[in-house]
């Protein structure tokens, strides 16, 4: 039981952040009708700006008092998220909006290329080699009922559980977030009642776009080290989650991101790891057969 327990606690871990990248690709498909194939390449930039953040002060990291290490977490949270925002935006103005409302392909084809360009980017600048990445959390191991987990998992999981809740609130209970679902829901509906829906667009990239920028520094602060296809996997698992869960609830999508991630430790502690990166797309093939529009709904495009 104590093993079930472990890998249930890793692979709620791991989920978490497979949820929140989904979460933006479910916030930009929603509003903008357009799959950015970019996205998960942004949480490559985030781990970089990581790296990059780490590497400048690594002499100075082990001998850093703890409150400093959890603001110094925080900082490089923060600036992941701004860079990643800023390359989203960028990516909205001049390959998005220009493509946008023509056939859903592409965008999808121009998007997965400037993902390419990203990719290849990052392989020039950084080696094709991955990087290493120090942690900024000193390395304490918690046991709780026999179940162990580190201060580094710990803070990745409520990091990427406090970015749901926060984009929760946001969709429901301001003003941005309410012309947000008027437009995902009826976007010439929005337009005519004087929503601006090219404003709401770009906010909804830049939000979605700093989920996934503070994602990729979670996930190199945790596996220490960040390279420039990281995005793939993460973006393919990612964009299941939301094909499984649909774009409608956001909860949804967590739940499917938390349980997508629990499936694939249970299957690396008790089959093998080599099936663990085919659990996504069986779960997906199983999903849509019987539910095409996703088990929570989606949008109609």
């Amino acid at each position: 039981m104590t093993t079930f327990m472990q890998q249930v606690v890793n692979g709620l871990m791991t989920g978490a952040t497979y949820a929140v990248v989904a979460l933006g690709f479910g916030l930009i498909f929603s509003v903008m009708r357009v799959l950015n194939m970019a996205h998960p390449d942004l949480a490559m930039v985030g781990a970089y700006v990581a790296y990059l953040i780490t590497n400048a002060i690594s002499g100075s990291l082990p001998t850093l008092p703890l409150l400093v290490s959890i603001l110094l977490f925080i900082a490089i949270l923060g600036a992941s998220a701004s860079a990643a925002s800023l390359g989203g935006l960028v990516i909205e103005r001049l390959v998005i909006r220009p493509t946008r409302g023509t056939y859903i392909l592409i965008p999808f084809i121009a998007t997965a290329g400037v993902a390419i360009f990203l990719q290849n980017t990052a392989n020039t600048i950084f080696g094709s080699n991955p990087v290493a990445v120090q942690s900024v959390l000193p390395f304490d191991i918690i046991n709780i009922g026999g179940v162990s987990f580190t201060t580094m998992q710990l803070a990745v999981f409520l990091t990427s559980i406090a970015m749901m809740i926060a984009l929760g609130y946001y969709v429901r209970r301001t003003k941005w977030g309410l012309a947000t679902r008027a437009v995902a829901e009826l976007p010439e509906v929005a337009a005519a009642y004087g929503v601006n829906v090219n404003g709401v667009s770009q906010l909804s990239i830049g939000i979605a776009s700093a989920m996934a920028g503070a994602a990729g520094a979670t996930i190199a602060l945790l596996q220490y080290s960040a390279d420039p296809f990281m995005g793939l996997l993460l973006g393919l698992k990612s964009f299941v989650c939301m094909l499984v869960a649909g774009n409608r609830h956001i909860e949804g999508i967590l739940v499917v991101g938390l349980a997508l991630g629990v499936l694939e430790a249970l299957v690396t502690g008790y089959i093998s790891s080599q099936y663990r990166d085919a659990v996504a797309f069986t779960l997906l093939l199983a999903i849509l057969v019987f539910r095409p529009r996703g088990i929570f709904g989606s949008y109609a495009t």
